[in-house]
Parts: structure tokens; sequence; C-alpha cells
């Protein structure tokens, strides 16, 4: 009786969750201290714009009116014009004659197995309802946990917990098995709480898409709604239990996943769950030392994995199968996959199948498609010119540890030694041996293959790595992310800052740019990733990437202080009225934004003749964006702040910005030296 009431309960919170109350539409025009230039109707050619006030939209303006929003996406500007150009370059790779080589051949295949409609056609949606009626079989707990033991992990439907290789915190040297809950549809366990206007959002596109499925899939749609209810009661009966997302990017998030536990204590700990069992079926060997990431987590799983909730834990698997599925499936799968996308994103349209699949083999098929891509597109003379930069700017970071005020000298000492191990990586590997796909295959069209059977083979061929690859110690050679992405990072694991070739692209970098616009677009991103390794996360893990107090008892109490004034600073602004932003997440890359522009600016006072309104005008170019109201909402719960804040919040730090332009008290841009939240 008590389950039953638990359901009932569960039912009726998500009852809730199907009709919040929403304030009538705000004025988006209401955004303090500055207006929210971000979002896409808000700048008019009517709109007031002084640089001594507001330097991102003075500067941006123009750009502002003339950008529209590409079809397909929820967002343009700068970065989203050199993700365009990487999905060309990558498109344009796949539309020729099939590559040499057994790798590149591979990616080739996976391709022409995406475009292949007639295959998809007709499969439809059979192979789904493979998967699915081992679990519409299950009649009692005992035979789920079986399922989860006897099904390879490739045929399995969807997960209810994660178990598996991690690189260990504490000893970046080595892995360690590491167990967590499975995710939710709406991803933040706060949604299940209180259902935010982008929450609702995204619930609506899920659930219109689970109901099409489940239709198709031959459900009924009085069954096909009870099934998405199940599995929303579920996930609302686990969500207290699991971190939110605004938990999961705090600082001490790090430390609250830190629970190891040997093998007689998982033993205990996992209950009924056969995760121990899963864990040696995939070829895992028994370990003395096992992460648990979230305790509580885990006990609540253990708590409601029972035969009263068996039809809401199936329903959930069903539904989250069928969600993950719709768009490796048929045409008309696809395109539901693609409007539910559309609908969170705030995206209008659909790209053509090339761009959109050529992209996909990138990401499931990363290190074949990044070194065609590099051979392709990259040049050895930028990835020398960025190496160069970027060292240059790691130097001119010992300034500002040694000119920290609040650091005393032992932790000054651990600070540098931690700099000076950083090791910087430019635009592609030296060598691509160690991300060979031998091992792997499958057949092309040509063959009678299909994308079903590829994506299968794919995901066991990457799971019998990382299972072979798990006693190993960690190679630290090898980057985290290939050169086709648009992007750079710092890695605490291995304490690397890494440009990727993608990134330097476009109008983000090209080998005729001046240097002011190079050092202002690629290296304060340089500067910023080198921060990452003394934020409030980084500064958690030593020299060799790992999680260790290297900070004297004042000195952190010092640092802690200076984050929450960069906090507060934070959570007095408003993108529009009655809507915050969330300092607590902000500050790792808020903090990183300034202390990068403070290294580059180190680096712009050895310059002779140096030219600083070209340098504060492209630094502002590099964060243009539009941003439709969704993609506002995805960014206002992000740790990045919004690119118009990236503009402003960082250069009113500085006196060489506020000098040059002229910007004093009653100048909107003005800040004063004493509400400056800089934290090196």
């Amino acid at each position: 009786m008590k389950k039953l009431l638990s359901i009932l309960l569960a039912l009726a919170m998500l009852a809730s969750l199907t009709a919040p109350a929403f304030a009538d539409e705000p004025d988006y025009t209401t955004g303090t201290p500055w207006l929210c230039i971000d979002l896409d109707g808000v700048v008019t050619a009517d709109t007031p714009a002084d640089l001594k006030d507001n330097f991102a939209l003075a500067a941006n303006k123009d750009r502002i009116l003339a950008l529209e929003i590409p079809e397909g996406y929820s967002f343009g500007g700068t970065v989203m014009d050199v993700n365009l150009k990487q999905m060309q370059d990558v498109r344009n790779m796949f539309l020729g004659d099939a590559p040499e080589g057994h790798d590149a051949r591979l990616a080739y295949d996976l391709f022409q197995l995406m475009m292949d409609w007639d295959s998809r056609n007709a499969l439809g949606v059979a192979p789904l309802k493979e998967l699915i009626a081992p679990v519409e079989a299950v009649d009692s707990i005992e035979k789920l946990s079986a399922y989860f033991v006897e099904t390879r992990d490739e045929d399995e439907l969807a997960a209810l917990f994660f178990a598996g290789s991690a690189q260990d915190q504490l000893d970046s040297s080595r892995n360690v098995l590491a167990v967590g809950n499975a995710g939710l549809l709406l991803e933040d366990s706060a949604e299940y709480e209180k259902l935010t206007a982008y929450g609702a959002i995204k619930k609506d596109a899920i659930t219109e898409l689970a109901r099409k499925m489940l239709v198709k899939l031959g459900y009924t749609e009085d069954e096909a709604q009870r099934k998405i209810d199940n599995c929303f009661a579920f996930e609302t009966m686990l969500a207290p239990a699991l971190y939110t997302n605004e938990d999961q990017q705090k600082p001490d998030y790090y430390e609250k996943i830190l629970n190891f536990y040997s093998h007689e204590e998982m033993k205990a700990a996992e209950g009924p769950l056969p995760i121990l069992e899963d864990l040696a079926a995939t070829g895992y060997p028994e370990t003395d030392r096992y992460q648990v990431i979230n305790p509580d987590g885990l006990k609540k799983l253990i708590e409601l994995y029972t035969d009263e909730n068996l039809p809401l834990i199936k329903d959930f698997m069903i539904v989250h199968g069928a969600r993950d599925a719709a768009g490796s499936l048929d045409r008309e799968c696809y395109e539901w996959n693609y409007a539910c996308k559309n609908a969170i994103s705030g995206a209008s349209g659909m790209l053509d199948d090339e761009t959109v699949f050529s992209s996909s083999v990138a990401a499931a098929l990363e290190w074949p498609v990044a070194q065609l891509y590099t051979q392709t597109y990259l040049r050895q003379e930028d990835k020398d010119r960025i190496m160069d930069m970027m060292k240059e700017i790691l130097d001119a970071y010992h300034g500002i540890i040694e000119e920290a005020d609040f650091l005393s000298d032992a932790t000054r000492e651990r600070a540098i030694k931690k700099l000076e191990g950083i090791k910087p990586r430019s635009l592609w590997p030296d060598s691509w041996d160690i991300y060979s796909c031998d091992g792997l295959d499958f057949d092309g069209p040509e063959k009678g293959g299909t994308l079903w059977e590829a994506i299968r083979r794919i995901g066991a061929y990457n799971l019998a790595r990382n299972v072979r690859e798990f006693p190993e110690p960690v190679d630290k050679e090898k980057w985290a992310a290939p050169p086709t992405i648009v992007n750079c990072f710092y890695d605490w694991s291995n304490n690397t800052v890494t440009i990727l070739g993608a990134f330097a692209q476009g109008s983000l970098y090209s080998s005729d740019m001046s240097d002011e616009e190079v050092l202002a677009k690629v290296g304060c991103l340089i500067g910023h990733e080198i921060s990452h390794g003394f934020d409030s996360s980084g500064a958690q893990f030593d020299e060799n990437g790992n999680m260790a107090d290297w900070w004297t008892e004042e000195d952190y109490a010092a640092f802690v202080t200076r984050n929450q004034k960069m906090e507060d600073y934070y959570n007095a602004m408003h993108p529009w009225e009655g809507q915050d932003f969330y300092g607590s997440i902000m500050t790792g890359e808020a903090g990183a934004d300034m202390a990068g522009m403070k290294a580059v600016l180190r680096v712009a006072a050895q310059r002779e003749n140096f030219d600083y309104d070209a340098f504060f005008r492209a630094y502002a170019e590099l964060w243009l964006e539009k941003d439709s109201l969704q993609r506002a909402y995805v960014h206002i719960n992000d740790v990045h702040p919004m690119s118009y804040l990236r503009i402003n919040c960082t250069l009113q730090q500085f006196d060489e910005f506020l000098n040059f332009y002229g910007i004093t008290e009653g100048d909107g841009m003005y800040l004063a030296p004493e509400n400056r939240v800089i934290v090196w």
C-alpha cells in the first residue's frame, strides 16, 4: 500500500508539472545593468549605443542588426559562423569518392548508411521493436535484473543506471569503475520540483516525440500516454535524490562525487541492483575500488527497484529507448526527432541531410574524421603560430600569479609549479597512432549493411576498448577531443590547454589577421583556458591532475571570498526584469574570461604601437551572438555568462580599457576599483 501511495503521489506531482502558471510575457528590454542585446529582437535601429555606457552594443550594433539566426539553428554570431564553416568543410569531405585507408573508409561507409533512406525506411521501427519486446516480457524485478546482466550493452533498450570506466580524480594516472544514475528526460532534476518555462517547452516537445514513436511502435494513444505518464512519474520519485544542474556546476561537486567503496562495500551498497554482475558480464575485472557518484541517488533507485514499481520502470526504459532511437530509424521518425530538437532549441527549418549526417559521422567516429579533416584543411604554419602564442601567454601568466597579493609564498610556489606543468596543445595531435580504429568493421550499403547495425558495432567496439584499457595506466598523451570540434579547453586531469583545429578558422582566426585581432580572439581564449587551472574548480587539482589541497587555509579562504564577491556581482544583474542570473555557477567561466584578458593585456603591453581600439573591438566581435528565447534560457542556466556580459563585465575590470576610451564615474561601463571582481 505504501508503494501504491508513492506512485499516486508521483502521478499527482506530475499533473502539477503539466500546467505551470507562468507570468505574462516579460519585457525583454528591461535588462540591468545593460540591455540583453543577445536576445533576438531586442536591439533595433533606434536603440541608443554609446561605447562608454554599453561597449558590447556600441561595438557590435551594426553587426547585430544585420545578423540573422541561420535556419535550423537557435543562435547566430561569430562562433556560429565558424561552426557553419566547420560543418560545410566536413560535409564536403564526404561528397566525393571513397577515401583510402581503413578508418577513413569506416567514416565514409557510415555516412552512406545514414543517407540510405531506402534501407532505413524498409526497416522502419522493426529494430526498436526487437529491443522493446524483451523488456515488455519482463514480469518481475528478478527477471529485470537478469535482463540487465544477460543483454549485451548494444542490445539494451535503455539504462537504469550506468557503471563503467572513468579517470580517477585522486590518481589521474589510473582508471576507476564509476557507478551512477541514468539520465532524466528533462535532464535537470530541479525541473521535477518546480517546472520552469524552459522545462515546460522541453517537456512538451519530448512528450510529443515519445507519443508519436510509441503509437508507431503499435501502442494505442491511451497506452502511449500512460507509458509517458509512468516514465515521468518514476523520474519524479527519483529526482529529489539526484544532483540538480546547479549542483553539478558548483565547485564543491567534485568533492561530493568522491565516494569510494571496496568490492565488499559495493556489494552491500548495490542492494538488489545487479551492478557488479553487469560489470562482470561486460568484461570489467573485479577491483578493490569503486566510485559511487551519488550515494543518495543509488539508495533512492534501490528503494524504487521493486515489483510494485516494475510497470513504471519498464515504461521509463521504453520511453527513453524510443526517444533515443528516433533519429536513427526511418525518415518519419527522423523528422519527428528533428522537430523535437527544434522545439527545444528554438530553431526553425531543417538542415540538408548531407550536413547533418556528416556532422553525425564526425561525432560517432571522431578520430577517423579528425585525421581526414586535419589533412584536408589545417596548416602547419598556423599550428606553429598558435603554439608560439600559447607559450607567450603562459609566460605572461607568471606575472599574474606572482603579483596575486592574497597568496602566501607557499601557495604561490605550488601555483607556479602547476602553471609550469601545463602542456599546450595546438590544433591537432603530433601523432595519430593511438587513435586508430583497428578491429572495428561493419558493412556499407553496397554490401547490405544497415545504419542500425553499424551503430551497434561502433557502440560495442567503444565499450570493448574501454574494458580493455581499464587496467592500463591512463595515456595522458591522448587528446580528450578531436580537432574537428569548434572549441578549446583546459583538462584538469592532464593539466593541458588545447586549441582545437576547427576553432582556429574563419572569423576567429586566419593567417593574415593582425596581431591585435588574433590576440583578442584566440589569445584571450588561450588565457581563459589557462585560468581554468586556477578557478574555483581547477584550483582543487594539482600539477599532475590529481585532486589535492595545495593551498594554505588562509589563502583558500581569501580565494573563496574573492569568488563570492564575483558571485554577488553577477547575482545583481538581470537579462530582463524578473529573470535572475545564477552567480553561484558562473564564477569559474567569468573569472577565466577576466584572467585571460589580464594575461593578454600583459602581452599587449610589450608590443610597440599596439592598437587597443582594434583589440577591444575584436574582442567584442568574438562574443557577437543573437539568441532565440530558448537559447537564452539555456545560457541563463549555463556556467558561461551570456555573451554581452562576457564583453562588458570582462572589460570594465581593466584600467587599460577604461582609460583608453576615457570612461569615468557615471558612465555605464565604469566600475570603481573597489567594486571590481577579478579573482586573479
